[in-house]
Parts: C-alpha cells; sequence; structure tokens
C-alpha cells in the first residue's frame, strides 16, 4: 500500500494498510461513480503525494442512503454496546499513534512529534465520549394535572453529515463523529481536500473496531467537487443534522441552504480572538502563553490570537520577552525531525495571507520587531513574527490572519481594552494576563466571546464546551454538552 505515494517519505508505516484512497460507504471501500481522483500535496515541499477518490453527488447520496439503512438498526443499540464500539476504536487509535501523525505530518505539514499530540487530541475525544455515552439521562417532570406522569427521553436524531477543517484532521473528525455515534447516530463526513488520508484511516480502524456497516461512512471530494457534495448533504432530507467547521462565510451558506428542509445545524466558525496583557502580569507567563495560543500549528488553529493589545507602559518589555520566548521555543528543519516543533503553513495560499497582513500593516505605520518570511526551510515556511506599533485600521484586525505573525496593539485602560477586544462581529475565544483577581473575574465576565483562557493560552479540551457566539457559531463540540448536540428531547406525557 506504501507504494500508493508518488514521494518517497522518511517513515516507515508500521500498518501500510492505513494508506487509504478510496471512500468508505456502506462498510464498503469505493472509488468514486465517475472514476475520478484527486490530488493531495505534501506542504513541505508542495509536491503531490497521491491521488485520492473524488466523490461527487452521486457518491454523497449513496453515502446518505447507506448511513439512513444503517440508522434504523443502530438507534437501537444498547448504550453499553455503544461504549464498547468507542472503547475498542479508542484502542486502536491508540495503538497506530505514529502511523496517524505520520499521516497528519504529511499532509498537513505539521512536525511529527506536534503530530503525535494531535493524534492524542483525537483520542482524548474518543475517550470522553465513550465514558460520558451512558450518562445520556432523561428526567421526570412534575405534572400540574395530578393524574398525568411527565418524563423525557433522549434519542439520536438520524444521518449526521460532518465536514471537517484541513487545520486538525484527526480530532475534528473525532470531535464529531465520536459525539454523534456514541449517541446513536450514524455519519456521511467529508473531509477537507487538502487533508483526506487522516479521515479515511479512521475509518479503517472503526471497521477493525467492529462498526456496522454504515454507521461511519467517509467521502473524499476534492476542489472541484465539494460544492456539490457540500449542497447534497445540505438538501437531502435523509441528513437530520450538518455539523461543519470552518470560515463563517461558507457557514452561513450552509446554514441558510440547510434551513431549506429545517436541518439542525452544529457551526464551529471562524475567531479573530483577543490576547490581552495587563501591565500587572506575569510577562515571562503571558509570552509563553501567546506562544502556545499564537504559534501552536504555525498559527493555524480557529481560536489562535489575533488582536493582541498590550498595555501601552509594557509593549516594549513585553515585545521583548516574547522575541526570547520564541528563539527558546522553536525548532527548525525537517518536520520529519522529532526535535523539530515549527512548520510550515499548509500552502501557499497561506503564505500569502500572512504576508498581504505583514505588509498592509507596515504600510500603515506598523514596526517589525522580529521575524517576516522565510524560505529557507520550504517553499510554504513563515518565520514567527511579531510586530509592533499596531492599530484598528490594518487589516488583520478585521479578520483572522491564520499564520504565525503576532500583531501587538497598545491600549491604555481596562475599559478600552474590553471595548476594543469587543469589537468584533466574531466571538470565538479571548485570552487575558493579569495578577488581579478582581480583575480576573471581571474582564472574563466581560468578554464577549464562547471561551476564555484567563491566565491560560490553551482553552481546548475534550471535557470542555468548544464554541462560539454571534458569527463564530451555533451549539458546542466537546464536554457532555457536544453528546446533547446529537439528541432529540422526547417529552412523554402519561394519563394515570
Amino acid at each position: 500500500m506504501a507504494s500508493l505515494f508518488k514521494k518517497s517519505i522518511p517513515y516507515q508505516f508500521k500498518d501500510p494498510s492505513l494508506i487509504e484512497t478510496r471512500a468508505f460507504i456502506g462498510g464498503k471501500w469505493l472509488p468514486a461513480m465517475s472514476g475520478k481522483s484527486f490530488p493531495v500535496y505534501d506542504p513541505e515541499d508542495d509536491k503531490e503525494i497521491i491521488s485520492v477518490t473524488n466523490a461527487g453527488r452521486a457518491d454523497t447520496s449513496f453515502a446518505i442512503a447507506e448511513a439512513q439503512k444503517a440508522f434504523e438498526t443502530y438507534r437501537l443499540t444498547p448504550h453499553r454496546q455503544r461504549r464498547w464500539l468507542m472503547r475498542r476504536w479508542g484502542d486502536l487509535i491508540k495503538a497506530s499513534k505514529d502511523d496517524l501523525a505520520a499521516l497528519c505530518t504529511l499532509e498537513l505539514g505539521k512536525p511529527f512529534t506536534e503530530s503525535l499530540g494531535s493524534v492524542q487530541y483525537a483520542i482524548d475525544f474518543i475517550d470522553w465520549f465513550e465514558s460520558s455515552v451512558e450518562r445520556t439521562l432523561g428526567e421526570t417532570i412534575p405534572a400540574a394535572r395530578g393524574n398525568n406522569r411527565m418524563l423525557t427521553i433522549r434519542e439520536p436524531q438520524g444521518v449526521v453529515a460532518a465536514i471537517t477543517p484541513w487545520n486538525s484532521p484527526l480530532a475534528m473528525v473525532t470531535r464529531k463523529v465520536g459525539a454523534a455515534i456514541a449517541a446513536g447516530n450514524t455519519v456521511v463526513c467529508k473531509p477537507a481536500p487538502e487533508t483526506p488520508l487522516c479521515a479515511l484511516a479512521l475509518a479503517k480502524l472503526f471497521e477493525r473496531a467492529g462498526g456496522p456497516p454504515g454507521v461511519l461512512n467517509i467521502i473524499p471530494a476534492g476542489p472541484d467537487t465539494t460544492p456539490e457534495v457540500g449542497e447534497e448533504l445540505c438538501h437531502n432530507k435523509l441528513v437530520k443534522h450538518l455539523s461543519f467547521t470552518g470560515s463563517t462565510a461558507v457557514g452561513k451558506y450552509l446554514n441558510t441552504e440547510c434551513a431549506k428542509t429545517i436541518k439542525k445545524t452544529s457551526l464551529e466558525l471562524g475567531g479573530n480572538a483577543p490576547f490581552i496583557v495587563f501591565e500587572d502580569a506575569d510577562l515571562e507567563e503571558a509570552a509563553k502563553g501567546l506562544v502556545t495560543c499564537k504559534f501552536r500549528s504555525s498559527g493555524q488553529t480557529c481560536v489562535c490570537a489575533n488582536r493582541i493589545l498590550v498595555q501601552a507602559s509594557v509593549v516594549d518589555r513585553f515585545a521583548d520577552v516574547l522575541r526570547k520566548c520564541i528563539d527558546d521555543t522553536f525548532i527548525y528543519g525537517s518536520v520529519w525531525d522529532k526535535k523539530v516543533n515549527f512548520g510550515p503553513l499548509y500552502c501557499s495560499k497561506g503564505v500569502s495571507k500572512a504576508r498581504a497582513h505583514l505588509e498592509d500593516a507596515v504600510s500603515k505605520g506598523a514596526k517589525l520587531h522580529s521575524g517576516g518570511v522565510s524560505n529557507t526551510d520550504g517553499p510554504n515556511f513563515f518565520a514567527p513574527t511579531i510586530v509592533t506599533e499596531s492599530r484598528g485600521n490594518m487589516d488583520f484586525a478585521g479578520e483572522e490572519t491564520f499564520g504565525p505573525v503576532a500583531f501587538l496593539m497598545p491600549f491604555e485602560t481596562e475599559a478600552e481594552a474590553i471595548q476594543r477586544a469587543n469589537d468584533s462581529d466574531v466571538g470565538l475565544a479571548a485570552y487575558f494576563y493579569t495578577q488581579d483577581i478582581s480583575r480576573l473575574f471581571r474582564v472574563s465576565e466581560a468578554l464577549r466571546v464562547g471561551m476564555v483562557g484567563a491566565r491560560a493560552g490553551l482553552v481546548s479540551a475534550a471535557e470542555g464546551p468548544f464554541g462560539g457566539i454571534q458569527e463564530s457559531g451555533l451549539g458546542r463540540e466537546g464536554g457532555i454538552a457536544a453528546l446533547d448536540e446529537y439528541l432529540n428531547v422526547k417529552s412523554i406525557t402519561i394519563g394515570i
């Protein structure tokens, strides 16, 4: 199977059969009905890795029908049996940790060591949903009419469509699919065109775990067929829930299309996270938190800091502390070197956007403190960059850079920092550092976002609800709230 690769890589797969290129529909591995495929590229050198099945509308319709057929049986599966299925799947993922990390490194460009962390994050979701599936409880309600008894039960919804992003090709599958399947639904998952290999490998492990045919279906689609696949997922009446992670613009479109058949939607959309450093903060701890938040995955996460507000009295000192922290943290080189912990952006578009935001800021008076573009480690490498004297009229302030450029914006007062942090149509995550315990609570409650990191640069965890407000989306992923997203509450009134 490893011979499917069109280039050599410095890694020997322990289980080459995890390298899969076909769609997984109804428990079978199938080519596209059209016979077409699309290329997947290695971000480290922009060379083609492999060709993958290019599913279209007909494949999607077939997958939905197979998922519906499977649902009629799977919805009756006892909670404990579903829990055991999740456990077997999780154990197989753990046993294949190195190979899954290699696939993540290959198609996303993450350094291998960071990819291992991504696999563990994916496992965390499987473990969490496995442990929680038997706790999706109903309730009894005191009835106003004495001769009635009222109770509720939670039931699976049916076929769930899951559209996952390229920037976390393992955990975003287990976060959506794990919750939906644990809750008793069946799933049709469309991974991002850039990163289909991880999703297909997870499906292979699900099959080995004894997952019933049709419960999990993976339909890889290239850029040319993605629109028609998305339309089918939105318009097909058998699909009862669509879960999407991606841009706000695409999320709005999908939500509008799903409204035509009144589907439930879960949308984890764009962020423009503020990161506030108050003058009383421990600047070294704040810098460490910012490095974790801003530069993890080379700045390609929806919750990474984008607008970095630093109190004017410490902004110059903080920039120096941050630069030292970056220098002490990151090692550059081949993403297959286990010492390397900073990799390329996912493609040239990411580099172009980071460069455009940097050039726009400098043209409007910002100062390049350190870093900038560097191609010494490949065509899509962009060095961690710090920009000072940034202002709200610059392009980065209105849209995510999604790259490793830290724009530092000075502010004077707490009230100003909160006002500027909240000056956005999106509200996914926000972060701040202070030593003042009163301010810790005051600012946490004042920030209009779904998640706050108060003296913490990392807010993502399997056990916690993940999601935003305003144009950052609908619903929550992770935590017990994630299972509720995939369950319908039915009330039963009994006359006695």
